[in-house]
């Protein structure tokens, strides 16, 4: 049987996912005068162009606002498909493991390479484990009242602490790596902690509950093809998450290499 589509979840999913992606490029921009050692030296005006506009970006209230904004949404509809799934323990888990790979893979890149590119604890991290703890809250009172008031006080946390600043930890330390998880400090290329973020996931177990209990599209008229990028994006949207960041950063050494720079 084949299964239905909810096309407002695969289209807005997917939307977040490719300001992400666009997110993740000018991070690679940001910092592609440390990517290469003779950056000056070359002084190619588009690639210093990139950077500078990279930089001003990076430092704008646009990419302030808009990363909370669509990290929220992506999370939001993490959660609202959460509802569909009969096996997030088990999704949980394999989540938990490709984070795991994430963190051994980039630990190798960057002795390999020097890259600052090690993750300890990022959003695929995050989203494991607070896909996790949301089934466990689930399991211990399937309640929405419960979790949303749950979710509600996770967030309010992350707010009391100012999530958004994190204190940047340069030099790991095993006293550190508690703060790293839970979201009260910063470490590595990719830093998600647990708050406020799992209670975004929960609130959004609460509207999947509510509002798309019989798993239909509250819009099903609206006339949007199926094969529009936002929607090819949302339906694949781990795997795209998963990969899109070694995609880039090899892109822009690839092109980098042709123009004549070298690490």
């Amino acid at each position: 049987m084949k299964k239905t589509r909810i096309w407002e979840l695969d289209f807005l999913r997917g939307f977040a996912i490719i300001m992400m992606i666009f997110d993740h490029l000018n991070y690679d921009f940001r910092n592609i005068d440390s990517y290469f050692s003779n950056f000056n030296e070359v002084n190619n005006t588009v690639f210093n162009w990139l950077n500078n506009t990279a930089v001003l970006y990076w430092s704008s209230e646009l990419r302030f606002f808009g990363h909370i904004f669509f990290v929220a949404l992506f999370l939001l509809i993490s959660g609202i498909s959460f509802t569909f799934s009969k096996s997030n323990l088990s999704r949980s888990l394999k989540l938990l493991i490709v984070a795991g790979l994430i963190t051994g893979i980039t630990a190798l890149l960057q002795e390999v390479t020097g890259m600052r590119v090690f993750i300890i604890f990022g959003i695929i991290h995050m989203y494991g484990f607070a896909t996790l703890i949301t089934y466990l809250f689930r399991k211990l009172w399937n309640n929405d009242i419960f979790i949303f008031t749950v979710g509600s006080l996770i967030i309010i946390w992350g707010i009391s602490f100012e999530f958004w600043q994190l204190n940047y930890i340069h030099a790991l330390s095993f006293e550190a790596i508690p703060g790293i998880i839970l979201g009260t400090k910063a470490f590595g290329a990719d830093y998600f902690g647990l708050v406020p973020y799992t209670g975004i996931i929960m609130i959004g177990t609460v509207i999947g509950n509510v509002f798309y209990k019989n798993r239909v599209s509250l819009i099903p008229n609206a006339k949007i093809t199926e094969k529009n990028i936002f929607t090819f994006v949302g339906r694949n949207s781990l795997i795209i998450f998963l990969t899109h960041q070694f995609v880039l950063l090899g892109l822009v050494y690839m092109i980098g290499y042709l123009f004549g720079y070298r690490i």
